[in-house]
């Protein structure tokens, strides 16, 4: 039949918008399922840095390996020559409330010291990707990030797998303004071959660089490696910079090539998800926590917890005051004093069951004898 084909021509140049454009784009029909926001996306647990379940907003000083910005996000030294303060703080991008903040004290140029905020991402959470195999999807990781040092910055991935087979990503972004809220996104193709966890082991971390040694960093970028290597040569010396700030929320690590809008989950759904690897008892009235003791020997106690979600793996467990208050029950005999020399997950699994209370207990217990027990807070973790 006749046409007009000047106005069929037009037509395909039409505008569809950014959205359309990705659809097009779009290779393959899982990321078009992708791009409309169908079921669960981001593989990063509290990514917009709500859950503060250690500090609870407050700010602390971080020198360790294995300190807590907020939930999932550790601040990783080593050595830890350096020092900082970390802190969630009610600054953020519009769409978000809270961001992790991070401030340079002191540092060091010294070559072999690594400087990084990291998550640890879980083999089950990641085993549809196909990673290992050559079904190996593409992954992208969205943030929102804000600096007073401008530059180049770096972020990257890393195996976990054992047996030496380390392999290291890095690439980078640049934040073009100074303390001005920046958007960012980068797309990593996932490795076909290599070791990795699919169980309840760490399959990969995401590191964002804050000034890593020359140990650590090199020139080789976009294009996987066999090193531990986790930035770029040429980022920001964060560590070395009196007064550098680091700031990021919205982050969000989802299969595909395209970043999507991030992926607001209900309070109730991450606080869940990051019990899983942490989970802390304590009073928020602000008086001690009580616990009830069971007597086993004169100087150990035992009592049981239910977790209210299923944990990672078993649970070591741990308490912050090491002197507390303890009468027996009911509320008769004051003990006179108790110095805890530990406690126990023995008889604990990921569900739940008998943690026991060692110490120097003044008088001494009597097994089978009810005794209450005040501390500041008790905690569970299986962190990856």
């Amino acid at each position: 039949p006749a046409l007009n084909l000047r106005e069929k021509l037009s037509e395909l140049f039409k505008p569809s918008g950014i959205a359309g454009e990705a659809m097009l784009r779009a290779e393959t029909p899982q990321e078009q399922f992708n791009l409309i926001g169908a079921g669960r996306r981001n593989l990063i647990i509290n990514g917009d840095q709500r859950i503060d379940q250690r500090n609870d907003g407050s700010s602390i000083t971080l020198n360790d390996w294995a300190a807590y910005a907020t939930d999932r996000m550790r601040f990783g030294a080593r050595p830890s020559t350096g020092t900082a303060t970390i802190q969630r703080v009610a600054d953020a991008p519009e769409g978000f409330y809270y961001s992790a903040k991070i401030s340079r004290l002191t540092g060091s140029a010294d070559s072999n010291n690594y400087y990084s905020l990291l998550t640890k991402i879980e083999g089950n959470d990641i085993a549809h990707s196909g990673v290992g195999t050559s079904s190996a999807q593409d992954i992208t990781i969205s943030f929102w990030v804000k600096s007073n040092l401008t530059g180049i910055w770096s972020v990257g991935l890393q195996n976990e797998a054992g047996g030496g087979d380390r392999r290291s990503y890095n690439t980078e972004y640049t934040i073009n303004s100074a303390s001005v809220w920046e958007y960012k996104t980068v797309t990593i193709p996932l490795l076909q071959d290599g070791v990795f966890y699919y169980d309840n082991r760490a399959c990969f971390q995401v590191n964002f660089d804050l000034g890593s040694g020359a140990s650590y960093t090199n020139t080789t970028l976009n294009q996987w490696q066999a090193a531990n290597i986790v930035a770029s040569a040429n980022a920001v010396r964060f560590f070395e910079t009196a007064g550098a700030t680091w700031q990021i929320t919205g982050v969000q690590l989802e299969l595909g090539k395209v970043a999507t809008p991030f992926e607001h989950r209900s309070y109730g759904e991450e606080l869940a998800a990051c019990q899983r690897y942490y989970q802390k008892f304590f009073d928020e009235s602000g008086v001690n926590v009580q616990l009830q003791l069971i007597g086993l020997n004169s100087t150990t106690g035992h009592f049981v917890w239910w977790p209210p979600v299923q944990m990672r793996a078993r649970p070591t467990v741990g308490i912050t005051t090491t002197t507390p208050y303890w009468e027996s029950y009911p509320w008769n005999t004051p003990g006179t004093s108790l110095t805890i020399s530990g406690i126990s997950n023995g008889h604990m699994g990921r569900s739940g069951g008998e943690i026991a209370v060692f110490g120097s207990f003044n008088p001494g217990l009597v097994r089978g004898t009810n005794y209450s027990m005040s501390a500041e807070a008790l905690y569970w973790d299986t962190e990856l």
